[in-house]
């Protein structure tokens, strides 16, 4: 490694971390409502808690933000050290560890749902043709957010390693990634699992009072 590439690196990381740690959820709501998220619902700062709290649209505005936070980083990341294959990966793990304990709210945060999915798809976006239409078939049908992060994450995880043993641009070290995220999702989601065994996991609202409305929402998906 080459001293320029040494300080890519070590700039590169610290920079996935703090732009994951940029609390899009916690601005909009005290921008945009003049409320401290982190004081309402289940206290975290991702899309499912702003859409609980203050809508829709503020919602999508937050997911794609976290979003954009874990693909612009690793997307980066790859671009300039691609081939140092473990850079790109500590980029995305270190973007869901900003969003989950962001130091500029107290190290607290969201599940890393929207920001790990994000990075997934800057490295592995075939990845992404599996496990998007199964985490959202998922929350169709069964209206639990949270299940459908967790069977998404899954989905994710099955597309990496269908593309790897095709040979078609997935390599090792993307399925190692995307098991990783699969690991640290379900270890933030566990409150959930829980729910979801005992039957007391909040759904969504049905699919006609949803449209148009707030509804009721799942306690966790970020």
């Amino acid at each position: 490694m080459t001293t320029i590439q040494a300080v890519q690196v070590i700039g590169l990381l610290v920079g996935a971390y703090l732009l994951g740690a940029v609390p899009m959820g916690w601005l909009v709501c005290r921008i945009g409502f003049g409320i401290n998220i982190l004081e309402h619902g289940s206290q975290r700062s991702g899309a499912t808690n702003v859409y609980r709290t203050v809508g829709r649209g503020a919602a999508v505005l937050v997911f794609v933000g976290d979003m954009l936070k874990g693909f612009v980083p690793t997307l980066v990341a790859r671009l300039l050290v691609g081939d140092l294959e473990l850079v790109p990966l500590l980029v995305a793990v270190l973007t869901a560890v900003g969003h989950n304990w962001s130091v500029f709210i107290g190290l607290r945060g969201g599940r890393g749902v929207a920001t790990s999915s994000g990075a997934v798809i800057a490295l592995a976006p075939l990845a992404a043709l599996v496990g998007f239409p199964v985490g959202l078939a998922t929350v169709a049908i069964g209206r639990y957010v949270s299940l459908g992060s967790l069977v998404g994450a899954l989905g994710f995880l099955v597309g990496a390693i269908v593309f790897y043993a095709l040979g078609l641009g997935v390599t090792g070290f993307h399925v190692t990634l995307v098991a990783i995220f699969v690991v640290f999702l379900i270890s933030q989601h566990l409150d959930n699992l829980q729910r979801l065994f005992a039957g007391t996991e909040r759904r969504l609202a049905p699919w006609p009072e949803l449209i148009g409305s707030r509804g009721s929402s799942d306690q966790g998906r970020d």
